[in-house]
Order: structure tokens, then sequence, then C-alpha cells
């Protein structure tokens, strides 16, 4: 018989027994959110030093057992050379399962936009009555409309212009500064660009150009401050036959005139050397210095 921590037993008296199942018996399956278990190079020595020691979710199919929840556990634990894993088995339809696989691993920050989006069609599509609107999918995952449509315009707008452009563009969660300077963006741009993308003026480009600029733009914003990306992207909604680099710089200098004209010529140069060296706007820096004045103040 497995030997299971107390954690393991806590989760046992919550969601029913915990058996020990065959790792050739476990298979990560259509329902499984994760498509890719990533870098599990630390949990793999954790795994031979210490175990399993959180279950995975699996349900049976066919004889076998479809991972639900645990497959970096899972690739972890066939790395280390375990022949079994602590397991929790509970039969589950496709849409129950795609609904607790998306759960935990929203819950863990563990999944990204586009695993997400893959697996809100699947829902969709597993049962167009009870999932078909935002509303509903949102209801189930316990997460805003907002959280729901966020993720599906991220992706849409990316995998738009990948489609057309063959640029090797994607969106995360939270990508790392070298990431976002290799034009990664994060979730948050990726909906500016959407709206970019849903403009009438954008629309009226044609195809072909609409994508250049749009990748352009995307490449453009993936490392800025969020308001900075909102800025420029505004700015390019305006004029968006016009190339990308001067609707950045013009976007840049026009918020710079504003706020020099309001500030004490001191304050605002020394604003301006900050934003240099930090290669950000004299927005920021500001908004930086108002929130750092304001916490001093106790005021926030």
């Amino acid at each position: 018989m497995a030997k299971f921590s107390s954690a393991q037993e806590n989760w046992k008296e919550q969601t029913g027994s915990i058996v020990s199942v065959e790792i050739s018996k476990l298979f990560v399956g259509k329902t499984n959110v994760r498509k890719s278990p990533g870098d599990v190079g630390d949990l793999v020595d954790s795994v031979k030093e210490k175990g399993i020691l959180e279950p995975v979710l699996a349900r049976p199919i066919g004889g076998r057992y479809e991972l639900v929840v645990g497959s970096r556990r899972f690739e972890a634990a066939k790395i280390a050379g375990l022949k079994k894993m602590p397991s929790i088995v509970r039969p589950m339809t496709d849409e129950e399962a795609i609904i607790v696989s998306l759960v935990e691993n929203i819950q863990r920050r563990d999944i990204e936009p586009e695993e997400e989006y893959d697996a809100i069609l699947a829902l969709k599509k597993a049962n167009p009555r009870a999932y078909g609107t935002s509303e509903q999918v949102a209801r189930a995952l316990g997460k805003s409309r907002r959280y729901v449509e966020d993720r599906i315009s991220a992706v849409e707008v990316v995998r738009n212009i990948r489609r057309e452009t063959r640029a090797d563009i994607t969106v995360k969660q939270a990508p790392l500064p070298k990431e976002r300077k290799e034009g990664v963006l994060p979730v948050r741009h990726a909906t500016f660009l959407h709206r970019a993308e849903e403009a009438s003026t954008v629309q009226e480009l044609p195809k072909r150009e609409r994508a250049t600029q749009l990748k352009e733009l995307a490449e453009t914003i993936a490392p800025m401050t969020t308001p900075e990306a909102e800025n420029v992207v505004s700015h390019f909604v305006m004029a968006p036959q016009r190339p990308v680099e001067d609707i950045k710089k013009e976007a840049a200098y026009l918020h710079a005139v504003k706020l020099e004209i309001l500030l004490d010529p001191r304050v605002a140069d020394g604003l301006r050397k900050a934003a240099e060296e930090r290669n950000t706007t004299m927005e920021a820096v500001a908004t930086l210095a108002i929130h750092s004045w304001l916490r001093q103040q106790r005021y926030a």
C-alpha cells in the first residue's frame, strides 16, 4: 500500500479515496487544458527527494486513466522513474473534466491564455446550451465575464496576425521582460491590439496591410507599460496607415508636451531625465512619483 502525507490524507477526507495508479495506465487527454508541461526540472528533483506530495486527478477511460489535473506532476514522475503515483479517480463527463482542469490551472496561475482559449472553445462545443456565452463560462469558472472576454479577444487577435503574417507572435499571462522585448504580449496589451483591429479606421485598410500594421503595432507595444501601450494604440487607431514608429514617437511627444506646459520647468526637466534613464514616458514617471508621495503622506 502507498503511504500518503498528512496533506493527502486531508484531501482524501474531502474528495474520496486516493489510489496508487500505475504510470503506464495514465495519459494526458483532450480535456487537460495544459498542452505542454513546460520546464519540470525543479519538480523532478522534488519528486526524487520527497515523492509525489499531492495526488493527481484522473477519470477512468477504457481501462486507463485520463489526467484531468496534474500533467506537470505526471511528467516529473515519469522522468524521475516512478512506477506508480497517488491519484484521485473520479468519473467525469468531458465538460466536467474541462471545467475542473481550467479552474485548477487558473487558480494555480499555471496556464497560458492560448490554452485557456482552446479549453473555453472545447467547453462551448461540449455543451453550447450551458456554456455558449461568456457569461455562462465565467460563472462556471468563478471568474468575471470581462476575464473570459479578455482571454478570447487577446488570443483571437494574436492568432489572426500570426495566420496572416506568419509572424512569431504570442500572448502570455505574465511574460518576462526579455520575452516582451522579443515581442511577447501581455494579455492586457493584446486586448488593446484587439480593440485596434476592430476599429473602423483599421478595418478600412486592405487585409494584408492591416495585418502587417497590426504586427508592427504588437511588436512596438509589447515592451511598454500598460498606459504607454494604450496611448500608442489610441493614436494608431486615428491614423493606422502611418508608420507605427512615427505614431509611437508622436504619442510620446504629445504627452510630454502636455506635461511640460503644466509643470514647473525644473520639475519637467527632472521628469524628462528620469524617463530617459528608465526608457519610459514622463507620464509613467510622474504617476510613480505621485503615488509615492501619496503613500508617504498616507493619502493612499
